[in-house]
């Protein structure tokens, strides 16, 4: 499929990164962690992901996403409490229903089903 001209071209993760950390640092709100942990993500850098949605959640509690991820990472770490109480956080209290199916194919995973 042919590109159209008018979007910007697509960044690298790197370049992602270095976008989003600018963006994060120059406005430190709750969307800026978050765009930052997703590029961290998309780059497979966990840790980093972790502490930007940390972040994220911390100055908007009401961030699914962020707290999606957040479950997301912490099963991926072994860290099956974690991950349980982020996606449980997703599940009662997201409007986005493929979000939180998304949560629930999750957790239904830690559960071993």
């Amino acid at each position: 499929m042919a590109k159209d001209s008018a979007h910007e071209p697509e960044l690298t993760e790197g370049e992602a990164v270095k976008h989003f950390e600018r963006a994060a640092k120059d406005n430190p709100d709750a969307t800026s962690h978050f765009n930052l942990g997703s590029a961290y993500y998309v780059a497979h850098n966990l840790d980093d992901a972790l502490r930007e949605f940390q972040q994220a959640v911390a100055l908007s509690p009401g961030l699914d996403h962020a707290h999606y991820y957040l479950g997301v990472i912490y099963k991926a770490r072994g860290d099956q409490g974690k991950a349980r109480e982020e996606l449980e956080k997703v599940v009662k209290g997201s409007g986005n229903p493929l979000l939180k199916n998304q949560a629930q194919i999750q957790l239904k995973w830690l559960n071993g089903k």
